[in-house]
């Protein structure tokens, strides 16, 4: 018999304090980001940032949990790890935590990433190429941390057994800090404009055979970082303010992102989805924005694609759902964001007996509009076409909660560093008629929207020869 971890026990409910209601939530995390190696901090904003009324801040987990092939490693604060061996790693997690704490609101848990090739963990056909850079799943363990109530203004501190408000305190009221410089240097991309091309004709062949209807084939484009990475997020945040937004740091692992798009969520057993798929960019005056949604709800391709990815989510759904709960609650609705706007589905469901957020989160993983459909042979598909790992690109961000209830984004429009490292990746959707000169450059449009950040910290001789700068980026 196999090895298994300890249950992680808490009492019933976390201790919620009040600490100030003025505060600038975002200058106390670069304090804390300063100070410690691993921390996160999530926020909703742009046009649909009520999509989340708290924002939250953790710092220094009491472990963290990664996964290396068939191995689950538990890793404690003074560093030291143990390794457990396991058929699956990430259902060895739902062993580990506990799911009943009463809190209706944020109550801690496991947050980090699940990189695209944990699929692998889900579907045994499946061998989705590993990253260097990164894990299948990294989380940390967090059994205290802040939440901003942006309804009110308040900051509160929720902890169990052990406080750190001392330390919580001396940071509130410690001086603002500087950060330091940044200098970031494009490398170039991994795959060329030929090679993109001869992706695009080998997809238009498989779905003329009838292995798929579509596929999301992408490519990545590298940086050299040289400084503070917090400048990236906080340049983010005034750029392109989205309804997921994430800086994530594991060490020297960073997840820093501006997504649109929720990949699931669980509360109080209601389950939901929001798709995004078809893409418009924003108009330049209230009149034009609405003739281009008007003219993005009368294009048959994209309706036809989006129509496939709803069926996709509705399956993914079903399979974790009470029969006959899963709805289409709202269908090719318009959601505008700073750069674009897409078209928007919403699907529910409630949880059936014997699922929890960790079987409901790998049914619906990864979202299909990062992949295709039929799921599977897409991702098929792309793992021979990209020629390296994805790691988080089109996989999972967010936290899994104690009391039940989880939430997570797709990470896209997302910088990925490890150490000096980084990429930036997207994709397109190939379909039978697709135009491999116009995928390329719907490619090009989708980094534009990060890169105007990124440009910001070029350095001062570099010569800027992607003309894609100006254009608005799309979904994915």
């Amino acid at each position: 018999m196999l090895r298994k971890p300890a249950p992680i026990k808490l009492p019933r409910k976390p201790r919620y304090v009040t600490i100030t209601a003025h505060c600038d939530f975002f200058g106390l995390f670069k304090k804390i980001e300063q100070r410690y190696q691993h921390c996160f901090y999530l926020e909703s904003l742009g046009e649909d940032s009520h999509i989340a009324r708290h924002s939250i801040i953790g710092f220094d987990p009491e472990q963290q949990f990664y996964a290396r092939g068939q191995e689950l490693i538990i890793e404690q604060r003074d560093g030291s790890t143990e390794s457990y061996a396991s058929d699956n790693p990430y259902y060895l997690l739902r062993d580990i935590v506990p799911q009943n704490i009463i809190s209706r609101k944020y109550a801690g848990g496991l947050t980090g990433y699940l990189g695209y090739d944990a699929m692998n963990y889900f579907e045994p056909s499946l061998d989705i190429q590993s990253s260097d850079m990164f894990d299948a799943f990294r989380f940390g363990l967090y059994k205290d941390g802040l939440i901003l109530d942006k309804m009110t203004g308040e900051v509160i501190y929720f902890y169990y057994n052990d406080s750190r408000l001392e330390d919580v305190l001396m940071l509130i009221n410690a001086p603002p800090v500087k950060s330091g410089d940044l200098t970031i240097t494009t490398l170039g991309d991994t795959m060329s404009r030929e090679e993109h091309e001869s992706a695009v004709l080998k997809v238009k062949q498989d779905i003329i055979d009838g292995k798929i209807f579509q596929t999301e084939v992408g490519f990545k484009k590298r940086f050299h970082l040289d400084g503070d990475a917090i400048n990236i997020y906080e340049k983010l945040r005034e750029v392109n303010p989205s309804p997921q937004m994430y800086y994530v740091k594991f060490g020297e692992q960073k997840l820093i992102g501006a997504s649109p798009e929720l990949l699931f969520r669980l509360r109080q057993g209601e389950m939901e989805t929001f798709p995004l798929a078809g893409t418009a960019k924003r108009g330049q005056t209230e009149q034009e924005d609405r003739e281009l949604a008007r003219n993005l709800l009368n294009d048959p391709k994209e309706i036809a694609e989006h129509n496939m990815i709803v069926d996709l989510h509705r399956n993914d759904i079903g399979r974790v759902a009470k029969f006959g709960t899963v709805k289409v609650r709202s269908l090719m609705d318009i959601k505008r964001f700073s750069h674009v706007q897409h078209i928007s589905s919403e699907i529910v469901g409630i949880i059936a007996e014997g699922q929890d957020m960790f079987s409901a989160l790998a049914s619906n993983f990864p979202a299909g509009t990062l992949t295709g459909a039929p799921k599977i042979e897409a991702m098929k598909i792309i793992n021979e076409m990209e020629p390296d790992g994805r790691g988080p690109y089109g996989g999972a961000v967010g936290h899994f909660s104690f009391n039940g209830d989880c939430t997570f984004a797709i990470p896209i429009r997302t910088v990925f560093a490890n150490g000096d490292e980084a990429y930036v990746q997207t994709c397109g959707g190939n379909v039978y008629d697709s135009n491999p000169a116009d995928e390329y450059e719907e490619i090009r449009r989708k980094f534009a929207g990060t890169k105007k950040v990124l440009d910001m910290f070029a350095p001062p001789e570099a010569e800027d020869t992607d003309d894609a700068t100006n254009d608005q980026p799309s979904d994915a």
